[in-house]
């Protein structure tokens, strides 16, 4: 199955790069972090019947945390631009996958509110469809 460190690899290669990438909790709250997360409301997978060998394509649902600065303009502009490269991502291949698609859950980042230190923080819900590449 795709784990979150195969995810977070991928994200290293958008627009816009953070300072900072964790995956499943975020050490030390740094300024210009992305927090990569397994969805909570995720439902398990779906398997076909026939178990996990027929089973030809998976899904996993993700929640990124953009942590950014105490200024909340200059956190949206970089939530928004995430939000559009993932929009406009044509991967093929994450880790040891073939990607089919990558769906956005929400119409936007979704603002969370401010840390106890004042700075902003914005969530996007991705959701990725992927296949165990062919050998």
């Amino acid at each position: 199955l795709m784990d979150l460190s195969m995810v977070r690899d991928f994200l290293k290669t958008l627009e816009p790069k953070f300072s900072f990438y964790y995956v499943g909790k975020l050490d030390a709250k740094k300024d210009n972090s992305l927090g990569i997360y397994n969805l909570k409301r995720n439902g398990g997978p779906q398997i076909a019947l026939g178990g996990l060998g027929a089973t030809k394509t998976l899904n996993k649902k993700i929640s990124l945390l953009i942590h950014g600065t105490k200024n909340n303009a200059e956190t949206e502009k970089l939530a928004i631009a995430l939000y559009e490269s993932l929009l406009k991502t044509n991967v093929d291949v994450i880790g040891a996958y073939d990607v089919c698609m990558i769906g956005l859950l929400c119409d936007g980042p979704i603002n969370v509110g401010n840390d106890d230190n004042g700075v902003c923080e914005y969530v996007i819900e991705i959701e990725i469809y992927y296949q165990k590449k062919e050998d």
